[in-house]
């Protein structure tokens, strides 16, 4: 032992170089390096882990993605029905004005049409309720 510590007296600058260099090799070699997660900021994750970080965050991100696409296929589809509507109505219209192409005198005739109807339906309402209204038997005030 005095010899060993004899020999680190002499030569400090290659002992200094030796520990150096063992704690470098230690490090190199027995630690793994590690990033910040994806997921989770205050993790440290390894090469492996990250990779497996990024496959579970595209499987979500692409079963994300198929629902959005899915969504939008069905308010593409309402869309579609909504408009159909408005066809029919138009072409009803211009059926009703006459000619074949879109004629503003149709859409009038078609509101004025839906308008009478939907008068002629209230009063066939009113008329049951006045019917059904019990009298009053104590005469007029």
């Amino acid at each position: 032992m005095k010899q060993v510590t004899k020999w680190i007296r002499h030569n400090q600058g290659l002992f200094a170089a030796l520990v150096i260099c063992g704690g470098l090799l230690a490090w190199t070699f027995g630690c793994q390096s590690k990033v910040t997660s994806l997921v989770d900021d205050t993790k440290k994750v390894t090469a492996e882990e990250l990779n497996l970080e990024i496959e579970a965050e595209t499987n979500r991100l692409q079963a994300e993605l198929d629902s959005l696409i899915k969504r939008a296929k069905l308010k593409q589809a309402e869309l579609a029905r909504q408009d159909a509507i408005k066809a029919k109505l138009f072409e009803f219209a211009s059926i009703t004005a006459g000619s074949g192409s879109f004629n503003p005198a149709g859409l009038l005739a078609l509101t004025g049409g839906l308008l009478g109807f939907g008068a002629m339906v209230d009063n066939r309402i009113k008329d049951k309720v006045i019917k059904n209204r019990p009298l009053n038997k104590s005469g007029p005030a």
